[in-house]
Formats: structure tokens, sequence, C-alpha cells
């Protein structure tokens, strides 16, 4: 399971460098690509 968390948290990291470089819809479509990994993380830690 902490391998799966270090690599969702590096995607999570990828994801919000990229929403930093970009405005508009393609922002906000990297930010729900964090957002959509932070659901996926919190998941995996309640299903433990």
């Amino acid at each position: 399971m902490a391998c799966v968390a270090g690599l969702l948290r590096c995607v999570t990291t990828s994801a919000c460098e990229s929403a930093e470089n970009h405005i508009g819809v393609k922002r906000d479509l990297a930010f729900s690509v964090v957002h959509l990994i932070d659901m996926a993380r919190d998941s995996l830690i309640h299903s433990c």
C-alpha cells in the first residue's frame, strides 16, 4: 500500500505542476485530475 500511495503522491505532484503551467480549461482539467487522484488515495487509505 505504501508503494501505491507514493505513486499517487508523485502523480499528484506532476498534475499540479502541469496545472501551474496552463490557463483556462487546460488548468481546470489538470486540477480535476488532482482531485480524482486525491479521491483514489483517500479510498485506498480507508480500505485498509
